[in-house]
């Protein structure tokens, strides 16, 4: 059960290292996108008219696309000041509360997110701007981020609910805890490395 459950884990958090990929150049797009629009309007005096409209929908896709991402590289934002305090026999089935309470929520949304979806389908609603996108598409974008970061929790869940199970308290601890200064600072240490690394291949 625990290799399968790992399996999973693995698949799905390579879905969402894809997602987060595709949520940061699309990030950039909607940067070239404004850039182009605010510029087109300065110099050439057209408009394409739906600015807004557009980059709210890249903005919420690669919001809800990175989520999955971020939670694999244990990048939310938690409050652990009390949980630092605690043995590891107490911290262990914490960071289980957590990551449940966690999928609990994001499954409000999910559902939230589908039933939009399944409105804005069934009564074929567009937008206000002149290209009168279909909303179930921006939308469908958005709530399947919210669908993959829901399935990568409940992988997660499962994992490391064996491991628990089985004593494995300190690998718990690495799939869930905080990232720890010292390992962000390696991280920072290793990209300056790669950085300089990469200049001096540069001819």
């Amino acid at each position: 059960m625990l290799k399968l459950a790992t399996f999973l884990r693995r698949v799905v958090t390579a879905v969402a290292s894809v997602m987060g990929v595709l949520a940061g150049w699309g990030f950039v797009l909607c940067a070239f996108f404004i850039a182009f629009e605010v510029l087109a309007r300065a110099f050439l005096r057209v408009s394409t008219g739906s600015t807004v409209e557009i980059s709210g929908y890249m903005l919420a896709f690669g919001l809800s696309w990175g989520l999955a991402h971020t939670l694999t590289q244990r990048g939310h934002v938690r409050i652990d000041i009390l949980l630092n305090r605690l043995p590891r026999n107490a911290r262990v089935p914490l960071h289980l509360l957590s990551l449940s309470l966690l999928g609990v929520f994001i499954g409000f949304l999910a559902y939230g997110a589908w039933m939009l979806v399944d409105e804005s389908l069934l009564f074929e609603a567009t937008d206000i701007s002149a290209l009168r996108i279909p909303l179930a598409i921006p939308q469908g974008l958005w709530a399947a981020g919210l669908f993959v970061l829901l399935l990568l929790i409940v992988v997660m869940f499962v994992e490391n609910l064996l491991l628990a199970l089985a004593g494995d308290g300190r690998q718990v601890e690495r799939n869930l805890a905080s990232r720890t200064y010292g390992e962000e600072a390696e991280e920072a240490l290793d990209a300056l490395k790669d950085g300089k690394a990469g200049a001096e291949t540069k001819p």
